[in-house]
């Protein structure tokens, strides 16, 4: 008699239950066997055009194990993405310390430091990053020589110069920077606002609304400060004798003050900063002082100086044995020069235009 009960029999549906899943299995494997074979080419333009956006509209990312950016960590590890821009609201306009990190040969090693931080993804792709400056002769570039066929993008860009003070005869005159009285030591401050912090200080703000672009970072950028004419008169009451050698530069020091505080007290930062007489480097004081002292902070001197501070520089200036003490270089009677964002005292962080490059190929 013919079963037309419609009732399937347990052994068909464990069978038919092991041909679905083995066939899902299968169709799941299907695709890899052909991961090497497309039917179109990599769109490198894409990938270019993806690295550009990278490099001139983001800051870049460090891993959690460092507060500071990117281009001041000391562990290559601790950088997880590559990014030229000054912020993430100034798209196109990059850091110059970024940059000088970026293209440095010996921070970095082509090309996996790149590739895992600039490019991204699995595919080994080779590529050239240039940058060309308004003004410079030289290109900057990091990458493989570019071959015939490539994925390209240019952008146009401007970077971000640091600010830079020069405290001069005519300011010295100007001002009364020297004491009236001939004296063994004189003493000349220097003040840096905690609004230089990064702009936006809870209650020490000069202008919480300046533009990241013109913003002096005084934890990110570098500091300059020049001190010229310390050979004429004045600083100097009397004209320079015959011995050009008869004040001293000796010693340097730093202090800070909390917002809302009169009290200063003393600061002890990172001591990587550069000082220079006449142009040669001075690696400790005392010195002998004749014509410019020159100062210059490399980004993250003043990463330590706490939130809501104001850091002071102080230079001794010393009578060399056997010279009459004299008036010199001294704003003790006077206050501080300030180091901010009033153009008579710096010269402001100003742009530079520059063209960035990318092929990928």
């Amino acid at each position: 008699m013919t079963d037309d009960s419609g009732i399937l029999s347990v052994d068909f549906l464990v069978g038919f239950t092991i041909f679905i899943i083995a066939f899902i299995w299968v169709a799941t494997l299907v695709p890899n066997l052909f991961l090497g074979v497309s039917s179109h080419g990599i769109d490198y333009d894409a990938v270019a055009y993806r690295t550009g956006v990278i490099l001139a509209e983001d800051p870049g990312a460090t891993s959690n194990a460092t507060t500071v950016p990117w281009e001041q960590a000391t562990d290559n590890r601790d950088v997880l993405r590559f990014g030229l821009a000054v912020s993430k609201d100034t798209p196109n306009i990059l850091d110059e310390n970024k940059v000088n990190r970026f293209f440095c040969s010996t921070a970095f090693i082509y090309p996996d430091d790149y590739r895992t931080r600039a490019i991204f993804g699995d595919y080994p792709y080779s590529f050239n990053i240039s940058l060309l400056t308004a003004g410079d002769n030289q290109v900057r570039t990091v990458g493989d020589i570019i071959p015939d066929n490539y994925g390209y993008i240019r952008r146009d860009v401007k970077i971000k110069g640091p600010s830079n003070a020069t405290i001069d005869q005519t300011m010295i005159q100007a001002r009364h920077y020297n004491n009236t009285e001939n004296v063994t030591l004189n003493v000349f401050a220097i003040q840096l606002n905690s609004s230089l912090l990064d702009g936006q200080v809870t209650n020490q703000v000069i202008d919480p609304t300046k533009d990241p672009a013109y913003r002096i970072n005084l934890r990110g950028d570098k500091i300059i400060i020049n001190i010229t004419g310390l050979d004429q008169s004045p600083p100097r009451l009397t004209p320079l004798g015959a011995n050009p050698t008869d004040t001293n530069l000796s010693s340097i020091t730093f202090s800070q003050r909390a917002y809302g505080s009169s009290q200063i007290s003393p600061w002890f930062p990172s001591p990587d900063y550069t000082l220079y007489a006449d142009g040669i480097p001075e690696p400790a004081t005392p010195f002998n002082v004749t014509g410019n002292i020159s100062m210059i902070f490399d980004p993250g001197f003043f990463a330590t100086l706490p939130d809501d501070s104001t850091a002071f520089i102080g230079l001794t200036f010393g009578t060399n044995p056997g010279y009459t003490p004299h008036q010199y270089l001294n704003n003790t009677l006077t206050g501080p020069f300030a180091y901010d964002y009033n153009t008579a005292n710096v010269t402001q962080p100003a742009l530079k235009d520059a063209v960035m490059e990318v092929a990928v190929w």
